[in-house]
This record gives C-alpha cells, sequence and structure tokens, in this order.
C-alpha cells in the first residue's frame, strides 16, 4: 500500500525556500546597486583630491616663479614637489581604475539577478527595459554605450592617465633642463616624447586590468548582437 505524501511545511516563522531565495536576490541587489554608488563616488572623491593637489601645486610654483624666474629656487621648488604629485596621480589612477572595473562587475552581477526576474514569468519580460545580459556587453548596454576600445577615451581613469603623462613630461623636461642644460627644442621633445609613452603605458595597463576582468568573470547570459541604435 503507498503511502500517501506528506508535503513538509517549513516551522513557523520560518519562509519558503522559493520565498527566502527572492528575499535573498532582493538584499543582493540593493547591496550591489550600494556598492557600485560607493565605487563610483569614491572614483571621483580621489580624482577631484588628485586635480586639487595639482592645482595648488601650479599655483605655488607660479608665486615660486615671481620671486625666483626661472632660477633655482624655482627648479628646486619645481622638482621637489612635481614628483610628490606626479606620484599622487599614479595612485589615484590605479584606484580610479579599480574602482571602474569593480562597478562594472557589480553591473554585470546586477544584471544576472534581473534576468532571473525575467525569468518568473517570461510573457511579462518586456516590462523590464534594461538588459538582464550578465556580459560587459550587457553591462554597457544599460549605460548606452557600445563595448569598444573607444570607450576607454571616456573614462574617468582615461582622464587622469592623460592628467599624469602631461606631469610626467613636465617633470622630465624640468630635470632634463636642471640637469644637464639642454636647449629648449630638445628639452620639449624629450618631455613630449616621455608623456606620450607614459600615456602609452596607462592605456595598455588599462586596457589588460580590462580583459582580466572579462576573462575572470564568465557571462551565464551572454548578449547577442548589440542593438544597432546604440551609440
Amino acid at each position: 500500500m503507498n503511502k500517501p505524501s506528506v508535503e513538509r511545511i517549513p516551522p513557523a516563522g520560518q519562509p519558503a525556500p522559493q520565498q527566502a531565495f527572492m528575499q535573498a536576490l532582493t538584499t543582493e541587489h540593493f547591496t550591489l546597486q550600494t556598492a557600485r554608488a560607493v565605487a563610483v563616488s569614491e572614483g571621483n572623491g580621489r580624482t577631484a583630491l588628485y586635480v586639487g593637489a595639482l592645482s595648488s601645486t601650479l599655483v605655488a610654483l607660479a608665486l615660486v616663479a615671481q620671486r625666483s624666474p626661472l632660477g633655482e629656487v624655482f627648479y628646486a621648488v619645481a622638482l621637489t614637489v612635481l614628483p610628490a604629485v606626479l606620484f599622487l596621480g599614479l595612485v589615484t589612477y590605479v584606484r580610479v581604475l579599480q574602482s571602474s572595473i569593480e562597478d562594472i562587475v557589480y553591473a554585470r552581477a546586477i544584471n544576472r539577478i534581473r534576468h532571473y526576474y525575467t525569468e518568473i514569468d517570461p510573457s511579462q519580460a518586456h516590462y523590464f527595459l534594461l538588459s538582464g545580459r550578465d556580459d560587459v556587453r550587457g553591462a554597457l548596454a544599460n549605460m548606452y554605450v557600445r563595448d569598444s576600445w573607444t570607450q576607454f577615451l571616456f573614462t574617468m581613469p582615461s582622464a587622469v592617465a592623460v592628467i599624469n603623462a602631461l606631469l610626467a613630461g613636465v617633470t622630465v623636461a624640468l630635470a632634463m633642463m636642471t640637469a644637464i642644460g639642454t636647449p629648449l627644442p630638445v628639452t620639449v621633445l624629450a618631455g613630449m616624447a616621455f608623456g606620450t609613452a607614459a600615456l602609452a603605458l596607462h592605456l595598455a595597463y588599462q586596457v589588460r586590468r580590462f580583459a582580466t576582468m572579462k576573462a575572470k568573470v564568465a557571462a551565464v547570459f551572454p548578449s547577442g548582437r548589440p542593438p544597432p541604435t546604440l551609440v
């Protein structure tokens, strides 16, 4: 004789497994949104601190130049302060890049949760305007941008990289003029070459970090062909 099946009822006060899972997803969704806001805020704060320090340094050098127009005092102060500001720029660049990568990872995690929401009732999935694809293309699509190398030019790390490259070129040019007294055209060309090399190293490091993130965080729900209307 077959025994009747008995449905297991969770204890009083304990939610059913499906309800508990939905609560966990909702909490995770909220946590990821908060983490994205913190990452963006930290990147903006660090960049503002760096730009403020650089602006203050330039004002101080202008005041020193009024007392010692391109004299030994000016070069001594410039070659003491500019390397310190450049170091601040380098650590700012690395941290802002980390924050940008964190933001993309958080966006991908939110998209993965959103994809589950659409799986609950596929017939109502059209009410979700944003994508539920958890690859980089899907995350960027929700920001209405393409996943291409040109997008690197519009990021905060790239802006910091350009400032670092200019600062590095100027510092090297001043050091050469002070140490060996090279002519002005040679000094300018050397500073430009060093600044260009520094910018190339920044961008290469940025591309490699994003490529590593793409390789390590596999997409469960990858995107198809991108919509032609994205810009």
